[in-house]
């Protein structure tokens, strides 16, 4: 028999050819949050008015239509009605079985507490509870009869559980409004977001190649922080892993992205070799973060990267974002790059890492200048767009590679995350990108008008104090952000 050849298992940083036993071997599974439906009657009343289980029982499955229209995409398990003991047994197994990370508690009828928690407790309790206090119309009904008070009687029972969670120390979320109100399905599905969002973050790797710009002291972290609070896991990689991918990367695979780039966009002050230099750094990027099965990439460019390739990582970053959908944020600002993943997460668009610039006081606007790293989609148009030169040199051959354009018109969320103490605070400002000329400034940039004066808005951001860093996208996700500063346990504060 001939020796049963074994796999070489070293770390990442020895950089062996074999398995690394401290890198995933594969990229986790992205799998979809499971939502249970609660949905409770009392069965004492069945008998009293024989009409009103039917009734409640359509009224619970018009709220499972509501919420699975609302939801998309998320898996939503409704065992039917509950209404007896034996029923909650069978649905908490059920949400059991299912893995259901959310529970959403409707009451059709009062019920008591040891009939809905004895499903909740077959659940276990790192469920998330949401309590949905609801009535069949906005308004009391000056011709209601007992029958119909009972059928609206969700509040007596929501109520009652609120109490004994608290003595129980049970966490909860609370919605309420009326039965077929779409606001009460879109704050669900804000809630929702916000728990998918954090569950992911909590399984993120984040590769770092350099560190913090020195003197950013706003953007220094502490990894067990950013794990304990923000969820990722941040992986140090030496610069010659980078450095190793972008000697391999094939000079055919360069000519093709590069000329196709150059194609794509009007282009000033850059040649053809330009483009190739930053698109060889690109595609290094790239196989970077197969290598490691990275979800996101933070990198230090100046005197650093750029020194190394000679040529600047912004136009792979913004490579990385448009391709591959993949979050990449530079001078070391990880915290940034969480900012990145949640307003992408949300919006469904890409991002813009943004600094802090002027104020314009005719529109009301903040004028935001960029590092470079943003997806053209954010200008609207590919002829918005400019290939241009790198308006700083850290050390790169040529004239660098950088886009120039300016964010098109639309409601926008900003924010960001500030280390203080023993946790972290958010950040978070709505506002609308504006139509202005696009600045021959040879950086992406955008015009944010906000709600309040624009100067006072910045005495309320500087005396919070604040990263010099923004992210900025489009959408309005407010709502979604505060809820995720909540479950990640941070402060928020909100500037409009």
């Amino acid at each position: 028999m001939g020796k049963i050849k074994k796999t070489k298992i070293t770390s990442f940083d020895a950089a062996e050819c074999g398995a690394f036993g401290d890198v995933l071997s594969k990229a986790a599974d992205s799998q979809r949050v499971t939502v249970g439906l609660l949905g409770l009657g009392y069965f004492e009343y069945w008998r009293m008015y024989p009409r009103l289980q039917e009734i409640v029982r359509q009224d619970l499955d018009g709220v499972f239509k509501r919420l699975t229209a609302s939801l998309g995409s998320v898996k939503v398990i409704y065992p039917g009605m509950v209404d007896t003991l034996d029923r909650a047994e069978a649905a908490g197994a059920e949400f059991a079985a299912a893995s259901v990370e959310i529970v959403l508690v409707f009451e059709g009828t009062y019920i008591p507490d040891f009939i809905t928690l004895h499903a909740l407790n077959r659940v276990g309790p790192h469920a998330k509870v949401i309590l949905v206090n609801t009535q069949t119309g906005p308004d009391l009904c000056p011709t209601d009869n007992y029958m119909a008070t009972m059928r609206n009687s969700a509040l007596i029972g929501i109520s009652q559980l609120t109490g004994s969670f608290r003595k129980m120390k049970r966490d909860y979320d609370v919605v309420s409004g009326e039965i077929g109100d779409p606001a009460v399905y879109r704050e669900i599905r804000t809630l929702v977001q916000a728990h998918a969002a954090v569950r992911q973050l909590r399984t993120c790797t984040y590769g770092l190649i350099g560190h913090v710009f020195r003197g950013m002291y706003d953007l220094e972290f502490d990894a067990a922080k950013v794990k304990g609070f923000l969820g990722p896991e941040v992986m140090t990689i030496q610069a010659e892993h980078l450095i190793e991918l972008w000697q391999a990367v094939e000079d055919r695979d360069v000519d093709r992205a590069a000329k196709a780039l150059f194609a794509r966009f009007r282009h000033k002050k850059i040649t053809l070799d330009d483009v190739k230099r930053s698109c060889r750094l690109g595609l290094a990027m790239k196989k970077l973060k197969h290598k490691f099965n990275l979800d996101g990439l933070c990198f230090l460019g100046q005197h650093y990267i750029e020194k190394m390739t000679g040529a600047p990582a912004r136009m792979g970053a913004s490579m990385m974002l448009e391709d591959d959908h993949t979050m990449v944020a530079c001078e070391g600002d990880i915290a940034g790059l969480v900012m990145m993943q949640l307003l992408h997460a949300f919006t469904g668009n890409r991002p813009f890492q943004a600094e802090w610039g002027q104020f314009d006081r005719q529109h009301n606007a903040l004028f935001l200048l960029g590092h470079g790293i943003g997806s053209p989609e954010m200008a609207g148009d590919d002829r918005q767009v400019t290939l241009t030169c790198s308006p700083e040199e850290w050390g790169f051959k040529g004239n660098g590679l950088n886009y120039e354009m300016i964010m098109k018109p639309g409601l926008v969320t900003m924010g960001h995350f500030l280390n203080v103490g023993d946790s972290w605070r958010m950040l978070i400002s709505e506002g609308e990108a504006i139509e202005f000329p696009c600045l021959p400034c040879d950086e992406i940039h955008a015009m944010i008008k906000v709600a309040s004066p624009v100067e006072d808005y910045l005495r309320q951001v500087l005396k919070q104090g604040v990263a010099h860093h923004l992210i900025v996208a489009h959408g309005q996700v407010a709502g979604e952000l505060e809820k995720t500063a909540d479950l990640m346990k941070v402060e928020n504060f909100i500037i409009k």
